[in-house]
Order: structure tokens, then C-alpha cells, then sequence
């Protein structure tokens, strides 16, 4: 017997008390169905870009070897103008905090790439939550509270990178030698992972505060969504609630004001607090075509445009219920497996995994 045939045997006992729709869900679609407004026609943004990123790994015993990407793809109404990628490989050790510290890494070239861009452009499409992204603390963050040396060491470190700060690259990456100097082992990639923390914050926050000085519109497109807004299940979130309604394209009166600081549950570390608190938001949930998609549109002074003009840009690009910039953009950062294992060729890295000796 296999744990194939036991799963099966599992299956089978527990069909038809397994179900994903939300208790009420008559009353559900009745209050929904008060908030839903219908999407306003297609109109052309004029200059659009759109950046999406990625990553993947390979896996050894007390390391991790990495390929990291960023594209923009830029497009004048239909016609794509210029593609745009930035990419990073290495090795990434000690093995401990690495899933949160490719993540922080691939957003800093994310974040830094939509930067790039920025100029050319009066409506920018990422893919994902800025909202999410700024709400999430890193898996490393307690430690760093506990350590105040690292604290302090690193912020000077900051300091510097701040004065020599550059779009394209990680410039984290300059300073691992001095901070390998200073710390080891697990305190290591704390260090390490806090200065790249960092990194992350100034991006973000540059990116957000020129889209706001220069009125540009900024618009965040989410797949997934833990949000609550609405509140309209017990437990499921928001958009899988959405998702299991039968809707017709339009969206959900959107939340307005909506700041980042509202929503997370933790203190920024030194200035961020301060820099990132008075950003805002319209956060709504939107049905281009057969899914729904989590919208968030940075909130700026100077942006003329209203809630309803962004969906009418967005309703221009979809296909098949979904931005096309957004959806090329991804094809076109995507990292496989492939890739990595080119990588590793490449490098010449050879390592043991630990699943050897299970034949894997």
C-alpha cells in the first residue's frame, strides 16, 4: 500500500462535508450585490508600464543559491515600447532567514526597476500589494529587536548606502563582507537581512514619494488577498468570498484613506515609521472579466484622476479579465527551475542537499 491509495481512501470518507462557501452565503451575495457598481468603459492611460518579479532557488545543506529578477515593460496605448530586466544571481549563507531574504532582495530590484521607469510613464501597474508588502515584517525582525549591536551597526551601514544609493542592483550586496566582519553564523544573516530590510523600506518609500510629487498614478494588482475590508466571511478573506459569487464584471465600492499604518502590528524600524505612516490608499476589489482582482491606487494631491478613471485604464489593457502589461510583463521575468539549474551549471556549484540518500 501507498500513501497514494490511503489519501484516496480519505478522500472518499470525507465527501460532501467538505465545502469552501461562507455560512450565509445568500445573505452575502444580497449585501455584495448593495456595493457592486459597474466597470466604466475602456479609455486609453496614455504612457503605461507595467513590473512584475520573480525568483527561485536550489536548495543545499546550510545554503542557498539564488537567481532573482525585475522587468518593466513599457507600452503608448496598445504598442509595448521598451522591455527593461534586471536580474541577480548568487549564493545566499547561512541557510536560516533565506525565504525572507529573497523575497526582501527580489523586491528591492522590484521596487527599484518601477523607480527606472517612473519618468516615462503616467500610469505604473505592479503586480502584487504595496499595501502587503509594506505590512509583512520579515521572519528575522524579532531577533533584530533583541540584538541592539546589530541594530546599531547596521544603521550605520545604512547610512552609508543611503549617501551611495543606486537603481539596477542590490547595493546591500557591497557591505556583506564588512558585516561578515562584524557577526557569524545565525547573527550573520540577521545582520545582513536587516540592512536589506532597509534597503526595501527607502525604496518603497522613494518610489511612493515621487509618484505623489511628480502626479503620477500608481496602481497595485493582486491575484491573492488575505484582506478583510468588508469583513464578509468569518473566515475565508474577502476575494475568495468574491471569487465564489457569481458576479458580472464591476467592482466593489472602494475604501478610501486606507494607510499603511493602520494596518500593520509592528514599529518600522528608526525613520521608516515616521516616512511611511501618512501614505494612503483606495483599496477596492475588481472583476475585469471571470476573476476578481484586490486593486490598491496610491492617493496623491496632485493626481486628477478618480477611482473610476484608473479601472477605465485598466479595463483597456484586460484580457481575459487581467492587465495584458501585467500579464507580458510576468512571462517575461518568470524564473524556472531550468533556469536555475543553467545557473548552477554555469557556476560551477556543486553541494549535497540532504535528499541524497532518499534517491531524490
Amino acid at each position: 500500500m501507498t500513501i497514494r491509495g490511503v489519501l484516496i481512501e480519505a478522500a472518499y470518507r470525507r465527501l460532501g462535508t467538505v465545502s469552501i462557501s461562507p455560512e450565509g452565503l445568500e445573505e452575502v451575495l444580497k449585501r455584495v450585490k448593495e456595493l457592486w457598481r459597474e466597470l466604466p468603459p475602456p479609455a486609453s492611460p496614455g504612457p503605461a508600464g507595467a513590473v512584475d518579479g520573480s525568483r527561485n532557488r536550489k536548495e543545499f545543506s546550510g545554503y542557498v543559491v539564488y537567481g532573482l529578477g525585475a522587468a518593466s515593460l513599457t507600452f503608448n496605448g496598445y504598442d509595448p515600447v521598451s522591455l527593461e530586466i534586471d536580474a541577480d544571481v548568487d549564493l545566499l549563507k547561512p541557510y536560516e532567514y533565506s525565504d525572507s531574504r529573497l523575497r526582501i532582495l527580489m523586491g528591492i530590484l522590484e521596487f527599484k526597476r518601477a523607480l527606472s521607469i517612473l519618468p516615462e510613464v503616467s500610469l505604473l501597474m505592479l503586480d502584487g500589494s504595496v499595501m502587503g508588502a509594506l505590512i509583512r515584517p520579515p521572519s528575522f525582525y524579532h531577533e533584530v529587536s533583541a540584538e541592539k549591536d546589530v541594530k546599531e551597526k547596521v544603521w550605520k551601514l545604512f547610512e552609508e548606502l543611503e549617501e551611495n544609493y543606486t537603481t539596477g542592483r542590490i547595493n546591500s550586496k557591497d557591505f556583506y563582507t564588512r558585516i561578515q566582519n562584524e557577526f557569524s553564523g545565525r547573527n550573520y544573516a540577521v545582520a545582513a537581512g536587516f540592512l536589506e530590510y532597509l534597503e526595501y523600506l527607502f525604496t518603497i518609500y522613494l518610489l511612493l514619494e515621487e509618484v505623489k510629487r511628480e502626479g503620477k498614478c500608481l496602481v497595485a494588482v493582486s491575484k491573492r488577498s488575505d484582506s478583510r475590508l468588508h469583513s464578509l466571511d468569518r473566515l475565508l478573506p474577502d476575494i475568495a468570498v468574491l471569487n465564489l459569487l457569481n458576479l458580472p464584471p464591476g467592482y466593489l465600492e472602494p475604501k478610501q484613506g486606507r494607510k499603511v499604518d493602520e494596518e500593520k502590528k509592528f514599529k518600522y524600524p528608526g525613520k521608516f515609521d515616521e516616512l511611511l505612516r501618512e501614505f494612503a490608499f483606495t483599496v477596492s476589489f475588481v472583476k475585469l472579466g471571470d476573476y476578481v482582482h484586490k486593486v490598491e491606487v496610491l492617493e496623491t494631491p496632485n493626481l486628477n484622476r478618480g477611482f473610476e478613471e484608473v479601472l477605465s485604464h485598466l479595463n483597456f489593457y484586460s484580457v481575459s479579465g487581467y492587465p495584458y502589461p501585467l500579464a507580458e510583463v510576468h512571462r517575461s521575468v518568470r524564473i524556472t527551475s531550468a533556469d536555475i539549474e543553467e545557473v548552477l551549471r554555469i557556476l560551477k556549484v556543486r553541494g549535497i542537499t540532504g535528499r541524497e540518500v532518499l534517491g531524490e
